[in-house]
């Protein structure tokens, strides 16, 4: 049962958790492609701006329904509002968190797998043609596939068991250092190599002509789910801070800044790598599996630094998905008085059988990833500022986020309120409309 009472030892180990959960892999793989097919640098000032006029409020929000009432999700929208059906979106929230670490299992695959080959040196001497063979053996070997995804999640398991303290806390303040520090290293290098600065043009020279309504709103949907918003993991960290006075505020915008960083810094590390070696910058799976692998093979020291690269690129899938895990079992424990073996067991009936399903089906795994960037998540954002800005109420929440500055109140006031369901609403429209 004293689990159950566990919370974070400090506020730092909820920022480092909280910035592993939403660091993910969309970061890297998504974020300085669409920077530079979206304007460059405009996308990036816009996405900046989102970012701090909705994207703080709203994880602010978020974090501060799990903090005030102490409970996880489910619980907490029945504390905040009883007697009403608000309690929904928490399950909603949960099937976000599940559906996410079912669906992606075959990318954790993948990431594992390329960890291994770049350190065994399996890409060495491929042209484009190799490297594209290589990734459709493996990716066409679902069985191979599903061990190594379970591989990953056993992993996974290992750190929940130790807890949140021992667990999931420690490992992320292990990994996350570890990851900025090898993100340093390769950006380091790949700015010294001949022909980086078109690397830099097209992830930061402002480009008018590419910037559209339509890459507003990729820049809306990429801060959403760059920001793991409605994906369950928030709201249950934030249960686990125990000071009453902490500062949600002030958390949750580390949090967010320390994510708009590293999205910019994997595009320093990856595109001028990509530009230096006279390859096209894709999007995705076409850039991290097939595009990067032919690059490390024509730059100098590149095995090394195809090694850091995937370790560091599992190191931000893994960190992601510990999270997501560790608030799904959190969220269990609580609401079915489960032990954390009994909760992990009940978590796994769920996303194992989800990651099968996409591992042996492409449509399948194409529909839950429509299901979930279109609809779950959209969906659950709405909810929350809904819920916050005129269920729960707006001063609430700012009394109990412990937000004494006047500018900041007004500030939240008039984003969740208003701002923000506007253009939630807008990215959901905007999906049934060509512009």
């Amino acid at each position: 049962m004293s689990q159950k009472n566990e919370g974070f030892s400090s506020i730092l180990g909820f920022i480092l958790v909280a910035i592993g959960l939403a660091l993910g892999i969309g970061s890297l793989w998504r974020f300085p492609y669409v920077v530079g097919q979206n304007g460059g640098a405009l996308f990036i000032l816009m996405y900046v701006a989102i970012i701090l006029v909705i994207g703080i409020p709203l994880m602010t929000a978020e974090v501060t329904i799990g903090f005030t009432t102490q409970k996880t999700a489910i619980n907490a929208y029945k504390t905040l509002s009883p007697n009403s059906k608000w309690y929904l979106a928490g399950y909603l929230h949960l099937a976000a968190a599940i559906v996410i670490l079912g669906y992606t299992a075959s990318i954790y695959a993948w990431i594992l797998k390329y960890v291994i080959s770049s350190i065994s040196g399996d890409f060495v001497g491929l042209d484009t043609k190799g490297v594209i063979d290589f990734f459709e053996a493996f990716s066409s070997n679902k069985k191979l596939v599903l061990i190594y995804f379970l591989v990953n999640y056993a992993l996974n398991i290992f750190v929940i068991l130790g807890g949140i303290q021992k667990g999931i806390e420690r490992i992320s303040k292990i990994l996350l250092p570890a990851l900025f520090a090898i993100m340093l290293v390769i950006i380091i290098n790949a700015l010294k190599l001949p022909g980086s600065s078109e690397g830099l043009k097209f992830l930061f020279k402002p480009d008018f002509s590419k910037f559209t309504f339509n890459s507003l709103i990729t820049c809306l949907g990429q801060a959403f789910f760059a920001l793991g918003l409605a994906m369950l993991g928030s709201m249950v960290f934030g249960s686990y801070i125990r000071k009453p006075k902490e500062k949600i505020f002030k958390s949750s915008s580390l949090v967010c800044s320390s994510l708009v960083f590293a999205g910019i810094a994997a595009g320093l590390m990856i595109l001028p790598i990509v530009f230096a070696t006279g390859l096209k910058p894709e999007e995705g799976v076409a850039l991290t599996f097939l595009t990067l692998p032919n690059a490390f093979n024509l730059i100098s020291g590149g095995r090394f630094l195809s090694i850091l690269f995937y370790f560091g690129f599992y190191i931000a899938a893994f960190t992601s998905s510990v999270g997501v895990l560790e608030a799904i079992v959190g969220l269990f424990i609580e609401e079915y008085d489960l032990s954390r073996e009994k909760a992990i067991a009940l978590a796994s009936v769920f996303i194992i059988p989800i990651a099968i399903i996409s591992i042996w089906s492409s449509n399948f795994f194409n529909f839950m990833d429509k299901l979930q960037n279109n609809f779950i998540l959209i969906i659950g954002v709405l909810a929350i500022a809904i819920f916050t800005g005129y269920v729960w109420g707006i001063d609430n929440c700012i009394k109990a986020a412990n937000i004494e500055n006047i500018f900041v109140q007004k500030w939240m006031k008039i984003s969740i309120k208003y701002i923000a369901p506007v253009l939630i609403i807008i990215i959901f429209i905007s999906q049934f409309i060509k512009f």
